[in-house]
């Protein structure tokens, strides 16, 4: 069975050189790139892309797939391709590389992909700046209700963490038919939640808590910033929703989120991972 480890080394070993420039015997150098090129190109620290090919690197995030097909100029379907091989369907939501590219190429407002549990599936460069250093980013109620930054990063916390306790309630209300594949891992989550959280027991306990679309955050580098978070249904994927983050017009939010998006622009991947 082909896995990620063996597409890598094919695709690299059968890319063409940068330029394919000539050596100096006047011979052009052959098709193929070394492990530190195909580093460099990515973005990617070279130890990290090595371990990536020698398959001990498991569940590679969705930028660097990103980054490596742009590398190797695949296709919408190779690119897919790689991307089942990262992520081989073992969960109950499944997200087409096709919706992983809109969120990634969103390049205004910070953008999620999730599914009923909060699980992130997919976010572009802002939302992964908005949310940078931070533990447990995997999942937005794990970060709002463990990670040890998150009151900080959300100033009015009681209100942000009341409403995603508000819509992991109305998920696991569903009608079955709806939310059947989703049930167990739901619950799993709230197991979890409830054991390590007195915050999110006592919320989960209470009826009246409701769904806020907006949201006031606070980043090291930006400051304060509220945003008005727009909840899109995705047809080709359901049971997964588009988290879109906008600031009001002419407001300092704005010029917030504009400096946001100048720090996503200039992301590096070095540190990452």
């Amino acid at each position: 069975m082909e896995v990620l480890a063996d597409l890598l080394r094919a695709l690299r070993e059968t890319a063409p050189p940068p330029g394919a420039p000539v050596r100096a015997d006047g011979h052009r150098r052959p098709p193929g790139l070394r492990r530190e090129e195909v580093a460099a190109l990515a973005g990617l620290h070279p130890a990290y892309y090595a371990r990536l090919e020698q398959g001990l690197e498991r569940d590679p995030p969705d930028w660097v797939l990103v980054a490596l097909a742009r590398v190797f100029d695949l296709d919408a379907a190779g690119a897919e391709r790689m991307y089942l091989l990262a992520h081989p369907p073992a969960g109950p939501t499944r997200l087409s590389q096709r919706v992983r590219w809109t969120v990634e190429n969103w390049h205004t407002a910070p953008v999620f992909a999730v599914n009923r549990r909060l699980d992130v599936l997919a976010a572009n460069g802002m939302a992964r700046i908005l949310f940078d250093g931070m533990d447990h980013t995997d999942n937005l109620m794990r970060h709002a209700f463990l990670a040890p930054a998150a009151q900080e990063f959300f100033p009015e916390w009681e209100r942000e963490a009341g409403s995603k306790v508000a819509h992991l309630r109305e998920a696991a209300t569903e009608a079955p038919a709806e939310a059947d594949r989703d049930r167990p891992e739901l619950y799993e989550l709230v197991d979890q939640l409830s054991s390590e959280s007195a915050d999110f027991q006592r919320m989960w306990s209470r009826q009246d808590v409701e769904v806020d679309e907006y949201k006031r955050m606070y980043h090291h580098a930006v400051g304060e910033i509220l945003l008005r978070h727009d909840t899109l249904t995705v047809r080709s994927a359901p049971g997964v929703l588009l988290y879109v983050c906008h600031a009001e017009p002419g407001t300092p939010s704005e010029e917030a989120l504009t400096l946001l998006g100048i720090l996503a622009a200039g992301e590096t991947s070095p540190g990452r991972p």
